[in-house]
């Protein structure tokens, strides 16, 4: 199905790393449209393969934006990412990433990691003002919903994170994508959390089987990207599954 093409975003467990030979050897599965680009973090840059598209996390803030961007030559670089950390001051924060993100590459992404916050309307206001897009963290989900509500409300192009097997077992990914197709189809946060919490074989099938073109398109124009750090381990369970 469409709705996977370059969905699954290649995002080692901290401390490891993936390299060139194993992504490309991703690349070259039968299913390997489903995979999109390598994150690494702005540590390891280093030695990287000029021909592996890469979404660089940054470890700092809108500081680590702006000296990525000189950093940037004799990389593929698709994406940046970064996470707000003023709490006391999203909006501010967001507006310095959006100002350190001016010299970067024309055609590179920014995904900006929104935290929950009394803040956060405001933050996602000037992400979207600019043209830069959103990151959401699922780590244990709760209350994520209720994030990703804003994001879509706010007609906020985001990717996500934090996608763990011990949380959303290994129908996670399309719990994600059924639970944005909700929430644009106007359903509330409550119902959103509710299909992130109870993943499962049968209601992947029974959502995937429903969806036409327009809703895969409708649902990815939202949702840029799943990191996952086992990429192949979820192509093999999809497949087996018959969900791709």
């Amino acid at each position: 199905m469409d709705v996977f093409r370059s969905l699954l975003h290649v995002a080692p467990a901290t401390g490891t790393a993936v390299d060139a030979a194993t992504y490309r050897a991703l690349l070259d599965r039968s299913d390997g449209w489903a995979v999109g680009p390598l994150v690494v973090g702005d540590e390891r840059l280093a030695g990287l393969d000029p021909d592996v598209a890469v979404n660089v996390l940054t470890s700092g803030g809108a500081g680590s934006v702006a000296a990525l961007a000189r950093r940037a030559d004799g990389l593929r670089l698709v994406a940046v990412e970064t996470v707000l950390r003023d709490l006391d001051d999203l909006a501010g924060n967001a507006a310095r990433v959006v100002a350190a993100a001016a010299g970067l590459p024309d055609g590179v992404e920014v995904l900006v990691g929104l935290p929950a916050g009394a803040g956060l309307v405001d933050a996602v206001e000037v992400v979207e003002a600019a043209g830069l897009h959103g990151r959401l963290d699922l780590t244990g989900h709760r209350g994520a919903a209720e994030q990703m509500s804003v994001l879509v409300e706010a007609d906020l192009p985001f990717k996500a994170t934090g996608l763990g097997a011990e949380t959303f077992g290994p129908y996670g990914v399309v719990a994600v994508l059924m639970a944005v197709e909700a929430l644009v189809d106007g359903a509330e946060a409550e119902d959103a959390e509710q299909l992130l919490a109870q993943p499962d074989e049968t209601r992947s099938r029974l959502a995937l089987a429903a969806w036409d073109d327009a809703t895969q398109a409708r649902i990815r124009r939202r949702l840029r990207g799943v990191d996952d750090a086992d990429v192949a381990a979820t192509l093999d369970r999809l497949a087996a599954a018959d969900l791709l």
